[in-house]
């Protein structure tokens, strides 16, 4: 098997070398092009914005340098126009030169954050002031996500989370999903480092919905990676592999060498992490020579230090430390200090295994002064923990112990791999030399934060109508019994007194007796009132639960609709700014008076105008739907395709839930009758009917998730449509727990539910039943407990009379 991988490699190699070249040449045309365009501009503002889109290009070819220095002749050159007093009075000029200012210091944060991030953060902050001045949220959103990019290079995970979800609400305000989908990666690997891995996993399945939805590839790919590196590290490996084989296939469509070679990377570290270790050779090998052809350093460099460490698992010190010493010297070509950081780490780590303890504490020390040129507590902290872990090797236990508390001093609170290692070595260091009072409290610490890497909570808010009404009234009458029972034993009283005191005469004794029978008359009368009051109150209830019951579907699908109305309004707006921007190059065009040009861009206006229009429409589709759903039931009956209908509902229920539940997820599955044709029912109703079992089978499908032992349980939800001689049929089934045998007979019963307080009034399948018993229809159940449930609709294809 490792042969015929290793014949297949050759041969891939061969193949991709033409793309590798082709994409290496490609990038730096770009770059003397955007040269060659700056040479001849003549107007300042042109200059500017051809240096700002060359940083961009030099950042993207990791020559960091020269995009920094590209970025400070754009900052010098907008400074220059901005203080010409001549232009004071030119408001949209001013607005224009501060917009490319912003753009200028943006990529000097981005050039320049892993290196001087204290630097790259001023020049950051001065950007978003500048964008929230000219009110430009596209540059606020875009600002944010770089400088959660510096705080993530400073180990600062907490603060680089928080500017991303900043970034990510604003680029939701202005609908811009080209952008978003990238941020919404970038938190997912926030949530990654965090060891957050379910909201990584969120994060990434929603970049790639848009993805999908924008059919941009590149966000596809790099989503698909990021999932197979989510499965990965909670040991998932086959569905891990999976992703990762669906990105190559993407790439290697596209002939893109730098996305195959990545993806052969990944599939490595996967590899790596099932301790599948020829294979994970193999595919690093493969990523390396790809890479060689491309020529890019960094990429080179990460791909020598897998190897070593896959090298260093193999038991290869020797091997392993040569490859991590080429990665060092790719490394250094483009001065990238994380990268140069991260060798100097593994260097030192394998020269610990091969006893070298004098080689392992000078690379732990030049990894510390990089930390510290940078001002990277992240990287401090790791090279204190080294220094730490070889002084103890060593014997110098004290010595060691000093740079183990350097390296807590320095790690932020929330990064507990770092901690928790240094703890693990505190206590075993104080135990040495008898220092158990010390070894106790790093160790309880140790366990604290191991405790703490496991632990997630969750809150859940309890409210329900019914059951607050029950229990007043339950008080009410509670109270009145015990009302009643203060006066029989008054009354009990007052009667052994009138028998102690018989000689008072007759006359007192038929006062006394007149006066209990009114008191018992009187309290009788007041719990009357009190039940009747707590009967009108129940009723009154259940007709409000009722009434809930039919606006709960609408709710369910108001955050669905608010996700389906996004797409054409995105349309609308994109095709919006096109035609705006062509436009102004007609009157361009004009004013050359090129008349072909103009006819060409006009045609191209009128093609915009037509989607622009045709999406409106869709729109417009969407808002009628919600208002029809939303009226009061007329009853009228009319034609409907029940297979667009269920797929609607379908679709709409599914993102309605997502919006509540951040963290469902489920797998859709339809198989849809082409022939079923169309049915004559009320479409509110049925729709009602549909929906209410989509949301109990998707509600059904995530209880099982939470409380399932099963990590490999996927939820599903699949509907099926079916026509046959007499009626049409809608199944819906769920790979839920099922319903119990003793309980089937109550589900249709009026406020009968088996979710908890809170979740469900009991209403849904008993309103359901009657809608379809209406329409001369039923409904059919199929379950087994704990495996699934399935709904059947039967509806008449020739109308009955209810």
């Amino acid at each position: 098997m490792i042969k015929k991988r290793i014949l297949f490699i050759f041969v891939f190699v061969l193949t991709v070398c033409g793309y590798a070249q082709e994409l290496n040449s490609t990038t730096t045309q770009n770059i003397e092009i955007l040269q060659q365009q700056l040479k001849n501009a003549k107007q300042d503002t042109v200059k500017i914005r051809i240096l700002n889109n060359l940083s961009s290009a030099y950042a993207l070819k990791s020559k960091y340098e020269d995009a920094e220095e590209t970025s400070k002749k754009a900052l010098l050159l907008a400074n220059k126009l901005l203080s010409n007093p001549e232009i004071k009075n030119n408001t949209a000029f001013i607005f224009k030169c501060k917009t490319l200012k912003a753009k200028a210091l943006n990529n000097f944060g981005a050039a320049t954050f892993f290196k001087k991030s204290n630097a790259a953060l001023d020049s950051l902050q001065t950007a978003l002031k500048i964008y929230k001045e000219i009110n430009n949220k596209a540059g606020v959103a875009n600002t944010f996500s770089i400088i959660a990019e510096v705080y993530s290079t400073k180990g600062d995970l907490v603060k680089s989370l928080n500017n991303y979800k900043k970034s990510i609400a604003l680029l939701e305000e202005i609908n811009d999903e080209s952008q978003l989908g990238m941020i919404l990666y970038n938190k997912g690997l926030i949530h990654r480092y965090m060891l957050n891995y379910g909201d990584a996993m969120e994060s990434n399945i929603k970049a790639l919905q848009l993805g999908k939805k924008l059919k941009d590839t590149t966000l596809i790919t790099q989503t698909l990676l990021g999932n197979g590196f989510n499965y990965m590290l909670v040991g998932q490996f086959e569905e891990a592999i999976e992703n990762q084989e669906k990105a190559l296939k993407i790439f290697v469509q596209q002939k893109d060498s730098i996305g195959i070679a990545t993806t052969y990377n990944d599939m490595g570290v996967t590899d790596l992490f099932a301790n599948k270790l020829d294979d994970a050779l193999i595919n690093h090998t493969l990523a390396l020579d790809i890479r060689k052809k491309i020529g890019d350093a960094t990429d080179i460099c990460i791909s020598y230090t897998y190897i070593s460490n896959t090298l260093e698992k193999l038991g290869n010190y020797p091997e392993a430390l040569q490859n991590s010493k080429e990665a060092l010297k790719y490394a250094k070509l483009n001065n990238d200090v994380r990268y140069m950081h991260g060798v100097y780490r593994d260097i030192g780590y394998i020269n610990i295994k091969l006893n070298d303890f004098e080689n392992a504490l000078k690379n732990f020390n030049l990894a510390l002064e990089l930390g510290k040129k940078i001002e990277n507590k992240n990287y401090q902290a790791i090279s204190y923990l080294g220094l730490g872990k070889v002084l103890l090797k060593k014997g110098k236990t004290k010595e060691g112990i000093l740079q183990l508390n350097k390296a807590i001093a320095v790690t932020d609170s929330t990064d507990y791999q770092t901690l928790n290692k240094a703890y693990e070595e505190l206590t075993q260091a104080y135990a040495k030399i008898n220092d158990y009072k010390n070894a106790y409290n790093s160790q309880l610490k140790f366990e604290l934060i191991k405790d703490a890497v496991h632990t997630a909570e969750k809150t859940e808010k309890i409210t329900n109508l019914t059951q607050s009404l029950i229990f007043e009234n339950k008080r009410a009458l509670q109270k009145a019994s015990q009302d009643k029972q203060l006066s029989l034993q008054k009354a009990e009283i007052k009667r052994q007194k009138l028998v102690r005191n018989i000689t008072v005469g007759v006359l007192v004794l038929t006062v006394v007796f007149a006066f209990m029978f009114f008191l018992r008359f009187t309290e009788k009368r007041k719990l009357n009132i009190a039940l009747q009051t707590s009967i009108d109150e129940l009723k009154t209830t259940q007709k409000q639960l009722i009434q809930s019951e039919k606006m709960a579907s609408l709710g369910e699908l108001t955050a669905g609709i608010a996700h389906e109305i996004q797409n054409p309004l995105n349309f609308v707006n994109n095709f919006s700014e096109v035609s705006t921007e062509l436009i102004e190059e007609m009157h361009q065009e004009l004013d050359k008076g090129d008349l072909e040009e103009v006819k060409a861009i006009s045609n191209d206006i009128k093609l915009n105008l037509e989607k622009i229009n045709h999406h409106g429409k869709r729109a417009d589709d969407i808002v009628k739907g919600m208002l029809q759903h939303s009226r009061n039931n007329s009853g009228e009956k009319e034609q409907v395709d029940l297979n667009k209908l269920t797929d609607e509902y379908l679709r709409l229920a599914y993102h309605g839930l997502r919006a509540k539940d951040k963290s469902f997820n489920a797998i859709l599955q339809t198989d849809f009758d082409p022939n079923l044709g169309k049915i004559t029912v009320v479409s509110q109703e049925i729709g009602r009917v549909i929906l209410n079992l989509f949301t109990n089978a998707f509600y059904a499908v995530n209880e099982k998730k939470t409380h399932s032992a099963s990590k490999n349980y996927k939820p599903t939800v699949s509907v099926k449509t079916l026509r046959t001689n007499e009626s049409l049929k809608i199944i819906i089934k769920d790979n839920g727990n099922g319903i119990p045998n003793n309980i089937l007979d109550k589900i249709f019963q009026p406020f009968f539910t088996t979710k908890p307080t809170g979740k469900g009034t009991g209403l849904g399948l008993s309103m359901s039943y009657d809608i379809v018993k209406s329409h001369g229809g039923t409904i059919e159940i199929k379950t087994e407990n704990g495996s699934y449930t399935e709904f059947t609709i039967l509806l008449p294809i020739k109308t009955k009379k209810a």
